[in-house]
């Protein structure tokens, strides 16, 4: 694995764990929209069923001004709640659309990654072919030379045999004076 491909599997990955971070994030913002959403709707219910108990108890005909003002105050809660959920709606409807955004950014940002991975391990391939090819023909050259110079060897060698035997042939003949030199001769031409 080249250097360049290390580097480009730590970036995917730090963008992959990137991303899933802002997911979580996001879910999280989520999570506490939607929470907030349920307490609001619960408290409107609740407030709700306070004027419906008191819309009966307004029935009997005798309310007073207390009751006439606890029933005002609920009403103003309950308009408060409704535009406080409406709020909260809007944002959970806002970090959704950008959660969307932001996964979408993030998905074409690593195909991008991907795609010049791609194209550099492509590269890296053919470069290592190029070589692999050169190391197979310098090795087929310096098979030859080496078969070459075994052969050069071996001639020296039996040159060098040769050339004792004469030194070894000529030293003899030195050796034996003239009388025996010609005694020599003959038995070496027979």
């Amino acid at each position: 694995m080249g250097e360049k491909e290390k580097t480009y599997q730590a970036k995917i990955h730090a963008l992959k764990e990137k991303l899933r971070n802002m997911e979580f994030d996001n879910d999280l913002q989520a999570q506490e929209a939607e929470g907030e959403k349920k307490r609001l709707a619960k408290e409107n219910e609740a407030l709700r069923a306070q004027i419906r108990e008191m819309k009966i108890a307004a029935e009997n005909p005798t309310r007073s001004a207390k009751d006439e003002n606890i029933i005002k105050n609920r009403r103003q809660k309950i308009s408060e709640y409704g535009f406080d959920l409406n709020k909260e709606e809007g944002e959970l409807a806002r970090a959704r659309t950008k959660l969307a955004k932001n996964a979408e950014e993030r998905e074409r940002l690593v195909k991008q990654l991907k795609e010049k991975y791609d194209n550099e391990v492509v590269g890296l391939n053919k470069r290592v072919t190029i070589f692999q090819n050169k190391m197979t023909k310098q090795a087929k050259d310096f098979k030859a030379e080496k078969e070459h110079c075994y052969a050069a060897m071996a001639q020296l060698e039996r040159d060098l045999q040769q050339f004792q035997e004469q030194n070894h042939i000529s030293e003899q003949t030195l050796k034996l004076g003239p009388n025996k030199l010609g005694v020599f001769c003959k038995k070496r031409a027979s």
